[in-house]
């Protein structure tokens, strides 16, 4: 197994996962914020959504180039990023080789395009996807507050019997 195709094992369930955190914020209190320096659950949720079309960019290009979002106005908008990317995702992960991913050197930007991260392709794939479950474990943790359902994320929550 490469260690493309590695990833993509681990991928396939993270991203599965993370589309049932972001199904399950509700929409009403989409402006919640568990605290004054918080993102509000919309913009969290967004943010955990863009994360499908920077890991695809990276993979395909080995740069990741953002600025800012524009605000969404609903969960569906603010999410709908994320499972369009899903198959283009695959298709560009599979076609990295062993060599490309230790050894093609990708940058990641920051908004103003100053470099935020640089290193192997396949590191900074990895740094995005930990960035990925880090979001999505701040927006699992509205949820509840929000009058939403926890879904089954490493195993049972309270509010799912963990059918996977």
């Amino acid at each position: 197994m490469s260690k493309s195709e590695a990833f993509l094992q681990i991928w396939g369930m993270e991203a599965a996962t993370t589309q049932r955190v972001l199904n399950a914020v509700p929409e009403k209190n989409i402006t919640f914020r568990a605290d004054p320096k918080a993102r509000t659950a919309i913009e969290l949720a967004a943010h955990v959504a863009s994360h499908g079309p920077l890991i695809a960019m990276m993979a395909e290009t080995g740069e990741v180039r953002g600025g800012p979002m524009p605000a969404p106005r609903t969960i569906k908008e603010a999410i709908a990023a994320f499972p369009a990317m899903l198959p283009k995702i695959e298709k560009a992960l599979k076609a990295i080789d062993d060599k490309a991913w230790d050894q093609k050197i990708g940058t990641i930007y920051n908004d103003d395009g100053s470099v935020f991260q640089s290193g192997p392709v396949g590191m900074l794939l990895w740094f995005t996807l930990f960035d990925l479950i880090h979001h999505r474990g701040q927006l699992s943790t509205y949820l509840r507050p929000m009058g939403g359902k926890v879904p089954s994320i490493y195993g049972p929550s309270a509010d799912d019997s963990g059918k996977m």
